[in-house]
């Protein structure tokens, strides 16, 4: 994405095109409305499911949704850097926030199951590492969209291939993220880990598809927007605005939807449930040669 500078003509004060098109305020003002929506979804989720984990996930959404109403904004003037910076800065950071998240969440279905073996990486280094690259990868962009209001055209053309790199460092992070948890997937369907044994109808894989789902919806927004930014001003993807809102705002959205419709902190809250009352099962009960003897409140325990 490239910004043009306009020295002005005839002694006439100097400006600069951000963008190549007049963006929409009509779709700046319903993917804001939209986000705005899907956030307050979330933090009302986020209670009974005790899912604090989702916190980075809320703030990606409002940076989501003040992000668009920047672009809202950019309609009335393609020359005001006030709209453009909060748009274009908001934006790009907003899915690294999501995608902390996601990655906080695999580490929770999977300590949830008692399944830690299963798992290719210790879950704390799991979310940890996952968790810090994407802190790197969110100030990465941070930095390369915020260096882009200096107006020097060398520190500018920095900002961008510092994006850029942010970007695809983000797609390898994800896809090594989404080869270990289909591996845990595979592992657990292969060798269930007790709680899935004792409760085989818990429908744990659907929220692993929704996780993978969201995944890609995160994946594709990150692939076109790194197209993006490594073409020119005049190609396809920067001169329509569709792009954004179709692989960008739609896709980001998509995975916020699928989060609210799949929550994880609904299937991880049940599956610690069911794990003390497995645990409590297993304390009432001992094994004979007969089978299993239910012990009462007074009686001791055999040995």
């Amino acid at each position: 994405m490239d910004i043009v500078f306009h020295p002005g003509v005839n002694g006439s004060d100097p400006w600069v095109d951000f963008y190549p098109y007049t963006p929409s305020a009509t779709a700046g003002y319903a993917f804001m409305g939209i986000f705005g929506v899907s956030t307050v979804v979330q933090i009302i989720l986020m209670f009974p499911f005790r899912a604090a984990y989702f916190i980075p996930l809320i703030i990606g959404g409002i940076c989501e949704t003040f992000g668009y109403y920047g672009r809202a904004w950019s309609h009335q003037s393609r020359t005001e850097i006030s709209s453009w910076a909060l748009q274009e800065m908001l934006i790009l950071c907003a899915p690294p926030l999501i995608s902390a998240t996601v990655y906080m969440v695999l580490g929770r279905i999977i300590r949830s199951f008692d399944a830690e073996h299963l798992s290719s990486m210790r879950t704390k280094r799991l979310t940890v590492i996952f968790v810090l690259n994407d802190i790197l990868c969110f100030f990465t962009q941070l930095g390369g969209a915020g260096v882009q209001v200096t107006g020097d055209t060398n520190i500018m053309n920095i900002g961008k291939k510092v994006v850029l790199a942010g970007l695809i460092f983000s797609l390898i992070i994800f896809a090594l993220f989404v080869f270990i948890a289909t591996k845990f997937h595979r592992q657990a369907l292969k060798t269930p880990p007790p709680l899935l044994l004792l409760y085989p109808n818990l429908k744990w894989t659907q929220y692993m598809w929704a996780l993978y789902v969201a995944c890609f919806a995160i994946m594709i927004r990150n692939l076109v927007r790194t197209i993006q930014f490594g073409a020119s001003r005049t190609a396809a993807v920067n001169t329509s605005e569709a792009y954004i809102y179709v692989f960008d705002a739609f896709m980001m959205f998509f995975s916020m939807l699928v989060l609210i419709v799949y929550h994880p902190g609904r299937l991880i809250k049940k599956a610690r449930r069911l794990a003390k009352a497995g645990t409590s099962n297993r304390d009432s009960t001992v094994e004979t040669g007969s089978g299993h003897v239910l012990l009462t409140e007074y009686e001791p325990r055999q040995k």
